[in-house]
This record gives C-alpha cells, structure tokens and sequence, in this order.
C-alpha cells in the first residue's frame, strides 16, 4: 500500500521500478532534479514524496485521493502523481 511504497522509496530498487512506470519526460526531470541536488534518484525521491505528504495543502489532497480513487493501484497512483507535480515544479 502507500505507506509501504513511501517507507521503502529510498531503496534504489524500489526507486527504480517507480521511475519506470512515470512519462519518460517526467522521470528525466527527476533524475535531473536529484543530480541538481546533489542526491541519488532513491533519496530524492523518497524525500520528494515525504514533502508532499508533510506539506501539502487540501487542494494537492483532494487531487490525490481523487486519483487514488479511480486507480487500480492506489498507491503506486499516488506517488506517480506527487512526483509529476515535483517534476512540474522544476
């Protein structure tokens, strides 16, 4: 579930096949904004998703149970929104 995906987000592993199943586009930014930052692709990630979680505001909220909701898996859907916003943000 999310929070098993979000505890383990910073294994490499983990990270990796997370990256595999964003937009090609989407996971380039990532790995940019994590080598910009001086951090593996896992750790960025990772610490990404933990930002959101402790930052987000109802709106970001809504949107995410909105497409958890409507997802076959929740919380894969979950983290490939939060870090499609991260890359937008970029």
């Amino acid at each position: 579930m999310l929070g098993d995906l979000i505890a383990n987000l910073d294994r490499p592993d983990v990270a990796a096949a997370v990256l595999t199943t964003l937009d090609p586009i989407v996971a380039t930014r990532i790995e940019r904004r994590a080598a910009a930052a001086a951090m593996g692709v896992a750790d960025f990630t990772a610490g990404a998703v933990r930002d959101f979680v402790e930052r987000a505001d109802d709106e970001r909220w809504l949107q995410l149970l909105t497409t958890m909701r409507k997802a076959e898996n929740p919380g894969l859907a979950a983290i490939q929104a939060i870090l499609g916003w991260v890359a937008a943000d970029a």
